[in-house]
């Protein structure tokens, strides 16, 4: 047996020893990620590899492949032409097969798959985006949302997937922050552990993205620039990683953008001296898709052989989809002395290392049954528990929940849009594995014997209003509304078309058609909702009927008007495949919602940023408040709660808490911090601690929590963590904006962390 072989030897002798047999251009296989959608087609029930890629494996025997079994819009992959579960297993060892036929050495191929909020292949469990799971403000719902990821991702036999996303949403008008969990880097954080934690609980990967500061973009820009110093980077956008890292990730993708200047993908002070030497890094690190030739683009290179040796000097060990740009510049930096063989050895050890760490070498092919997995009675319970637990009710005049009520009328271009309710990274969903809103009310108004009409009055952006006179009418027949607006962020249509085996897949827009303003690539300069949308909403009003507003959205929009004038408004966000039945036992009473919002809703697209911990508090412009309208943590219930009997006692924080109302509900308790003396600005308060609890109407529970050094301290000017004796001010409440407070002296030992 060959040393590298033997599974008694750590990663590390084998991986020495394995780099040691192969050659130059067997290294540089290693460190190139194809895409695994275009490498194959499906005829009738048949798999096979394309040519192309089949000649490829006979000049480059790859090291990983991405999106084998990814289908969505973008691969143009579907229930006709893509892998559907119970033929997973069957591609993926197809191409295993391939490889390790091919490799002289016998190393088997990686497999990573997307899988932001599920896993993003044919028939998974669909879960809330990210912003829907940051509104739960619950740390084992988000584990347990890891280990169905995970689960459903072993059993296709993917060996990693791209989760959690990890950006710090600083810029709603960002395409992408539907994806991310939070504006603030303490919740951020805390999923992020929690995330990690349940996939590789699994057996499977977690690839963290996007390494760093992508969510700070100039303008809300996607790939912009990110402008912030060192102390900002440490103290905030860098805690997610950190504390991902330390949860076991052993991948990182890096971002398109730069800080400052240095570029996430070419900085060898980014991906070295930060992310390895600083934060204790030991995996490898994949380029986000094109990152690479980005840096020629960007003027940070003059050829490919000279990105290609920026990213590999750096630390940037895996390029993806960019197969002769990334070889071709790799050998010829080779030949021109730009990189050694050293730095291949070092870069191929990385992900070789993971591969030997992940037994690979000794598993190479997938063995589960993917039908038994996938969607499972378990998995499903969990995203109808996330789902329930994003629900966000922002303003409620007493019209909820629904009690008197003969005829409802549904109304709205998000209703019964199965895929407008996923958000962006969703594979096509069949009717049935969707619950929409109309669908939700329809199941509950059924079991009250109520009438519901239903209409769809408008689109997304269209500014189409033929649909106006039967919403209207709906409306006049009723006795209250559900008004289902919001945003889009799929190509899809609403339509559902029938392929010739019989499965039904959502249609693909033109771009004349698209209504998309929300997603990768799709950033806003407004926020307002698009559209006629509000017009559907004033011409509602006019009717003098109740009007209840669900927004089903992936950003932060601008909803003054509808917090002002409609009876009810809850918020979505993107709620899964589950998101209708929570709606609708929300609107019915049969859930007490409790989600909090996990970002500052903006007042108008001119304040941004708003986000709640600046370091000094904002002055109002002379045309706009600084403040934003609705803050940072910020949600309402069926019931009240009361804080009162604040202590602090040391590092122990405990607050009494009691639920004043009629009926049983949840509170998400709220710990802010503000140090009152430090050595560099902090901001004005910072998430500390939180806690979702339930409480029995009239029941009361003292909450208490333990400040740690990780709170307590911060990165100064120096860049090293220091926690400092002096004052500092404890909030307690249900948002941002809504605290008890009380300032006390931590004279703990002063600690720098050199």
């Amino acid at each position: 047996m060959l040393p590298f072989r033997n599974p008694s030897l750590t990663p590390e002798q084998r991986t020495a020893d394995l780099l040691a047999r192969m050659s130059v251009e067997e290294k540089i296989g290693q460190l190139v990620k194809l895409d695994g959608f275009s490498s194959y087609e499906r005829i009738g029930d048949s798999f096979r590899l394309r040519n192309a890629f089949v000649a490829t494996l006979g000049q480059w025997v790859i090291g990983s492949m991405y999106g084998v079994i990814r289908a969505d819009w973008w691969t143009e992959k579907d229930w006709e032409t893509g892998v559907p579960p119970e033929r997973m297993n069957e591609v993926v060892n197809l191409f295993q097969h391939a490889v390790l036929e091919r490799s002289r050495l016998g190393i088997p191929l990686y497999i990573a798959e997307e899988a932001p909020h599920g896993l993003m292949a044919l028939g998974t469990t669909v879960f809330p985006t990210g912003l829907g799971m940051g509104s739960s403000w619950d740390v084992g719902l988000i584990r347990r949302i890891g280990e169905v990821i995970g689960a459903e991702a072993r059993s296709a036999g993917v060996h990693a997937v791209y989760s959690p996303i990890l950006d710090v949403v600083r810029d709603p008008r960002w395409s992408r922050a539907e994806e991310n969990y939070s504006e603030d880097a303490f919740l951020t954080s805390a999923f992020g552990r929690a995330m990690v934690a349940g996939i590789v609980s699994q057996g499977v990967t977690s690839t963290l993205k996007h390494f760093v500061a992508h969510g700070s973009p100039e303008g809300g820009h996607n790939q912009a620039s990110s402008h912030l110093g060192m102390i900002e980077l440490h103290n905030c956008q860098l805690r997610p990683f950190r504390d991902a890292i330390r949860a076991g990730a052993r991948s990182i993708m890096s971002a398109y953008s730069d800080v400052d200047g240095e570029s996430s993908s070419g900085s060898r002070h980014l991906l070295t001296e930060i992310l390895r030497d600083e934060l204790g890094f030991e995996g490898f690190v994949v380029a986000d898709r094109g990152a690479i030739p980005l840096l020629l683009k960007s003027r940070l290179a003059d050829d490919e052989a000279e990105s290609s040796a920026r990213a590999l000097k750096a630390g940037c060990d895996v390029d993806e989809g960019f197969l002769e740009f990334h070889t071709k510049g790799l050998l010829e930096a080779l030949r021109r002395g730009l990189i050694s063989e050293a730095d291949l050895d070092v870069a191929a050890g990385r992900i070789l290392r993971v591969k030997f760490e992940t037994g690979l070498f000794e598993h190479p092919y997938a063995q589960e049954r993917p039908l038994e997995v996938l969607r499972s009675e378990k998995h499903c319970a969990v995203a109808l528990e996330a789902a329930r637990k994003t629900m966000t009710l922002l303003k409620n005049n007493g019209i909820l929940p629904l009690r008197k009520c003969g005829t409802l009328a549904v109304i709205g271009p998000n209703a019964d849009n199965i895929m407008n309710q996923l958000g962006d990274y969703t594979a096509p969903q069949p009717p049935g594995n969707v619950i929409t809103v109309l669908e939700g009310l329809r199941q509950e108004a059924d079991a009250r014997n109520m009438k519901l009409l239903y209409a769809r009055g408008c689109g997304i952006r269209s500014f189409d209003r033929s649909g106006f006179p039967g919403a209207l009418e709906a409306a006049e027949m009723a006795d209250a509304v559900v008004l289902v607006l919001g945003g889009c962020s799929t190509k899809y249509g609403s339509e559902m078309k029938r392929t010739s085996s019989g499965a039904a897949s959502p249609e693909i827009l033109p771009p004349e058609k698209s209504e998309k303003e929300s997603g990768e690539g799709t950033d806003r300069a407004e926020l307002n909702l698009s559209g006629v949308q509000m017009e559907l909403f004033r011409r509602l009003k006019e009717s003098g009927k109740p009007v209840i507003v669900v927004l089903i959205q992936g950003r932060p929009l601008c909803i003054g008007e509808l917090l002002r004038e409609a009876d009810a408004l809850l918020l979505a966000w993107y709620p899964g495949a589950f998101g209708g039945q929570a709606v609708a036992e929300v609107i019915f009473g049969k859930y007490n919602p409790a989600g909090r919002l996990p970002v500052s809703i903006p007042r108008c697209a001119a304040q941004i940023p708003v986000f709640y911990n600046p370091f000094m508090e904002r002055d109002d412009y002379i045309d706009c408040p600084g403040t934003p309208e609705l803050p940072f943590g910020f949600g309402l219930s069926f019931t009240t709660f009361e804080y009162e009997d604040l202590q602090i006692h040391d590092r122990r924080v405990s607050v009494k808490l009691t639920n004043r109302g009629t009926c049983p509900g949840e509170e998400v308790v709220q710990f802010y911090l503000t140090d009152m003396a430090s050595s560099v600005k902090r901001p004005i308060r910072e998430l500390c601690a939180f806690e979702r609890i339930f409480l029995e109407a009239g029941e009361s529970r003292v909450v208490s929590v333990e400040l740690t050094d990780d709170v307590l301290g911060y990165y100064n000017e120096k860049l090293r963590f220091v926690v400092e004796p002096g004052r500092f001010r404890i909030g307690v409440g249900g948002s941002s904006a809504e605290l008890l407070e009380r300032d006390f002296v931590f004279s703990g030992e002063n600690k720098d962390e050199d």
